[in-house]
């Protein structure tokens, strides 16, 4: 197989190094590769042993001391491969640390150049891309600064760090106009950039950085200066438009500004939690909304803070990988915010605890930035409905206060917001309502359609689908238990064989106790709920409670499953004429509506071609793009790509 990709070292002394970092490139590197070594006239004989006993590598000797951009160079000009690495000698590669770099570059075809995370040795992180001050001085970004995610950087080290050779041409090479060390990486991201080309670090690799330098620490210092000063001659008018890096640890708000001026806009997004996609809930949502920030434009800079952090570490790194930055807890919101002043151009804060504890102190130091309410649900109604079920004076003056108390929050919600998004129109009534001067739009969820979904063939038994975060007296904990005890053994009298599988995550302990009871299996947690809802004939929830649209009957939906629920469940999901074989109000009208539905054929399938339609037409990712489209565009944001 041709080689892609050519290793250049430009040594000045450090034979031992140089046979190491080798020895470890070849342990490590998976693909076919060429190395080239620019000898830089080392004073030991480095450049004489190199030459006669590297095998298997090109060896250049330069005549005199001409420093790491002119060796690279005149290796580069030796190069025939589509890929650059420029490495250090003093660079430690480890299993698995290439491929990442090269999936990047095949998947981003503006990006020039990308780097690995570098370490030290004891593990911590050396540097993930560094910022350029306004006074020409740089700072690496390490994790003291912010956690570790794929993004765009001011510039990468060369000390490892792939390249396109033919942007490295483009840009002209590592700039003659310096000394024999330091700023010449620096020069050659702006160079790129100055020609259309970015560079980025991609956290999924990480090498080791000795650091071990070949000059005294006094003549660094000197060349340091030197070619600093060339520097900010070369780049005046981008320096100008930087803060400078000394003060930042000071002024911590300029060290963030560095970090993310290249993004076109930044946007903070607050929620309960890391979303958890095998979880249920309002989780899939807001996913969903992340990822539409996301995909609006690859630059932006999307921060999303997790209120909870509720298995964070397990699920941040999915994130991190497609360049979001994920932060959880944070005891102090308000002072996190202070030590980002200025930064943000949007706000979003999801559901109105968010917005009391966070959102709104956050903003605080955000005058700036445009502030989204994403309501997700008008949650004081679920309290109000709980508020008339209940029998006992304790617990109807319980709801009565939770009531109120997530009114009075929810009001405060709507009229803080420039713009607020709902899940449905009559919920956005009543916000356009109470917040007149607010910019309300509607997106609900996304559902994709399989191209092939099975008919009723196959099909076995009802399934309930929820998540319970493994707590009592959740709205979905009272409908399994109403389902199991009111509507399943009237059901069962009918249809004796009939099975109940209950999906979702973490069941609570009333749940749990079902499984084994009269044809019931509690499931639990599943990767993926498809599956198990394109092989049930009905989907049964006889929810009591609730706000919103319900995203898992979306899900039923797109699974070509019809399902029965109550009309607080059924609200927004556009269901016309299958309304009335969907939608029952009493146990009695349920267990008579799953009957039908699972000894009429004709009209189950008539019903699922209806509900498919509705996903494809109302609930689609084309929809949904459509919807968040016109909320970034209310936001003075306007995405740069199709979302």
């Amino acid at each position: 197989m041709t080689p892609r990709l050519t290793f250049v070292l430009v040594s000045y002394g450090g034979r031992d190094l140089v046979v190491r970092c080798l020895a470890l490139l070849a342990e490590h590197t998976t693909v076919p590769y060429r190395v080239i070594v620019a000898d830089s006239a080392s004073p030991d004989g480095t450049g004489e042993w190199l030459e006669q006993n590297l095998t298997g590598a090109t060896v250049l000797r330069m005549p005199e001391n001409l420093g790491f951009g002119a060796g690279g160079n005149l290796a580069v000009r030796h190069a025939d491969t589509e890929l650059l690495c420029f490495l250090n000698a003093d660079i430690e590669v480890t299993a698995g640390w290439l491929e990442p770099l090269l999936s990047f570059l095949d998947n981003r075809p503006e990006v020039a150049a990308v780097s690995p995370v570098l370490l030290n040795p004891d593990g911590s992180v050396q540097e993930a891309g560094s910022v350029i001050g306004g006074d020409g001085w740089c700072r690496a970004v390490g994790a003291d600064d912010a956690a570790l995610f794929t993004r765009e950087v001011d510039y990468a080290s060369a000390a490892c760090l792939v390249v396109r050779r033919a942007a490295f041409l483009e840009a002209g090479g590592f700039s003659p106009d310096y000394e024999i060390a330091y700023f010449e990486d620096v020069d050659l991201a702006l160079s790129l950039r100055a020609r259309g080309w970015q560079t980025w670090v991609e956290p999924a690799s990480r090498v080791v950085h000795l650091r071990h330098g070949s000059s005294s620490s006094e003549r660094a210092t000197e060349l340091m200066r030197l070619n600093h000063a060339t520097f900010q001659r070369r780049w005046p008018d981008e320096l100008a438009r930087r803060v400078p890096v000394v003060g930042l640890d000071e002024h911590p708000y300029r060290k963030f500004w560095l970090r993310d001026q290249l993004a076109p806009y930044r946007v903070l997004l607050i929620d309960d939690r890391v979303p958890q996609p095998d979880r249920g809930r309002g989780d899939g949502r807001t996913l969903a909304v992340v990822n539409a920030w996301r995909a609006a434009d690859p630059r932006a800079r999307v921060t999303f803070f997790a209120v909870s952090p509720d298995r964070a570490e397990q699920h941040a790194p999915a994130l991190e990988a497609r360049g979001i930055e994920v932060v959880w807890g944070v005891e102090d919101a308000a002072r996190w915010s202070v030590e980002r002043a200025g930064l943000y151009d949007v706000i979003v804060a999801f559901r109105p605890h968010n917005f009391v504890g966070y959102g709104e102190p956050i903003a605080r130091a955000q005058p700036q930035a445009v502030r989204v309410y994403d309501a997700e649900a008008l949650f004081h109604r679920r309290a109000e409905q709980q508020f008339g079920a209940a029998t006992e004076v304790q617990e109807r003056r319980a709801f009565a206060v939770q009531a109120d108390v997530l009114r009075q929050q929810e009001v405060a919600a709507f009229a803080w917001a420039d713009v607020a998004v709902c899940v449905s129109e009559e919920e956005a009534h009543w916000a356009r309502r109470i917040a007149p001067a607010a910019q309300v739009r509607v997106a609900c969820y996304p559902a994709t359609v399989p191209r092939s979904v099975p008919g009723r063939a196959g099909r076995h038994g009802i399934v309930f689908f929820g998540g319970f975060d493994a707590t009592p007296k959740t709205p979905n904990e009272f409908a399994v238990l109403a389902l199991a005890g009111e509507v399943l053994p009237p059901l069962r009298e009918r249809h004796p064989d009939l099975g109940l599988r209950v999906v979702g995550a973490d069941p609570s302990p009333a749940v749990l106790d079902l499984d084994g009871m009269d044809g019931i299996t509690v499931v639990g947690k599943v990767p993926d709920p498809q599956p198990v809802l394109s092989t049930a004939l009905v989907h049964v929830v006889p929810m009591r409670y609730g706000a919103g649209v319900k995203i898992k009957f979306v899900d039923s939906m797109a699974a070509g499953l019809p399902f029965v629920t109550t009309p607080v469940g059924g609200e927004g999901l556009h269901l016309g004429w299958t309304a009335r074989h969907l939608i029952g109000s009493s146990p009695a009208e349920l267990v008579e509506l799953c009957h039908r539905l699972l000894t009429d054929e004709p009209l189950w399938t008539d019903v699922q071609a209806a509900l498919l339609d509705i996903c494809r037409t109302e609930f689609s990712p084309a929809a949904f793009g459509a919807a968040m489209r016109d909320v970034l565009a209310a936001c003075a944001v306007p995405p740069a790509v199709p979302v």
